[in-house]
């Protein structure tokens, strides 16, 4: 079993750390990062007997989980169902189904408010007519505890990290490198990125164009006593950051990875003593019909000149709204923060 998780890491998620500029500014690069918590979820599943060579694996993912899920199950002959949205690509769907994958669509547009939701309705449903195994990439523990090994490469290449900046969807990778870093570096700053229309920080489930961070349901694995700050991206800036991280590091990569190189770089300059990491969870594969094709931008009217440069710091999560938006999160709960005494939205 090592063998093979050394296998599938060296070929589809090899860790890589690079500078960037500033100096004080580095990145802990992935190709396909969810291969991590896919690997360790179904490994542990193997171990404890809940899986067993003729379990089928389910999951509900629209992006790099289900990708992730699909390599795993390849390698290990698992049968694997894949419940998604119209965020899943037709190139990223038959890319699954050659792994031997099911994909299941649900008939919802991406960005709409409950389709997480809906989801894993079909999910549960088809549970109930089989036998198969959910897992669970939400709730499950082994989501975060995956993160061990990228955190101790980027502790050793890089010394003391003073800043993480992490995409949030899960909670895993976020939640669990500030984890085994702070074993470390207790001190060290965790800095989580959401979208609007998320609820993983108090806003209410709503229409979401920026994908691959946020969340319509509140995760297991989020654990939000760990993040001192919040910021908060729309699509357009998300969109003209990945094209900022292209420009200025020769690195084609995400949307997801241009909003944690945004913030990042943010900190790094006006804390230059600092040393700051940025996750960058996913490559351009995905978004090249799309975030990196002009005519895609002009028709749906994500400009350069309209993305905010700077973050706006409000009083409350209630407060943020488009753009981009920073908030003292201060590693409280989501109740300690949402039930601020005194705050009239």
């Amino acid at each position: 079993m090592a063998d093979t998780l050394s296998d599938i890491i060296s070929a589809h998620a090899p860790l890589k750390i690079i500078s960037l500029r500033p100096e004080n500014l580095a990145a802990l690069d992935f190709r396909i990062m969810k291969v991590f918590p896919a690997f360790n979820i179904i490994e542990t599943g193997l171990r404890n007997g809940d899986i067993g060579s003729n379990t089928t694996v389910v999951e509900t993912s629209s992006g790099t989980m289900a990708l992730g899920l699909a390599i795993v199950c390849m390698h290990l002959g698992l049968k694997l169902h894949i419940f998604g949205d119209q965020a899943i690509e037709p190139p990223l769907r038959r890319t699954m189904e050659d792994l031997g994958a099911e994909v299941h669509l649900i008939d919802a547009t991406s960005s709409d408010a409950n389709v997480q939701v809906l989801r894993k309705q079909a999910l549960l449903d088809f549970i109930d007519r089989t036998a198969a195994s959910w897992s669970r990439q939400y709730d499950n523990l082994g989501n975060r505890l995956s993160y061990a090994r990228p955190a101790e490469e980027a502790i050793r290449r890089l010394g003391k990290i003073d800043v993480m900046v992490a995409t949030v969807g899960s909670g895993g990778s976020s939640c669990g490198l500030a984890h085994y870093c702070r074993a470390f570096f207790p001190e060290m700053k965790l800095v989580g990125i959401d979208t609007f229309g998320s609820v993983l920080f108090g806003h209410s489930a709503g229409r979401r164009d920026l994908r691959g961070l946020g969340n319509s349901i509140l995760p297991g694995n989020l654990c939000h006593e760990a993040f001192d700050e919040v910021h908060w991206l729309g699509a357009n800036e998300a969109y003209q950051a990945a094209h900022r991280l292209h420009r200025e590091t020769s690195l084609k990569r995400g949307p997801t990875s241009g909003a944690a190189y945004l913030v990042a770089k943010w900190y790094a300059e006006r804390f230059p003593r600092s040393k700051v990491l940025a996750v960058f969870p996913d490559d351009s594969n995905r978004y090249e019909h799309n975030v990196y094709d002009p005519a895609w931008l002009h028709e749906h009217s994500y400009r350069a000149e309209l993305a905010a440069i700077e973050p706006i710091l409000v009083r409350h999560p209630l407060c943020a709204k488009g753009g981009w938006c920073r908030f003292d999160w201060s590693r409280r709960s989501l109740i300690g923060v949402m039930g601020s005494p005194g705050f009239v939205h």
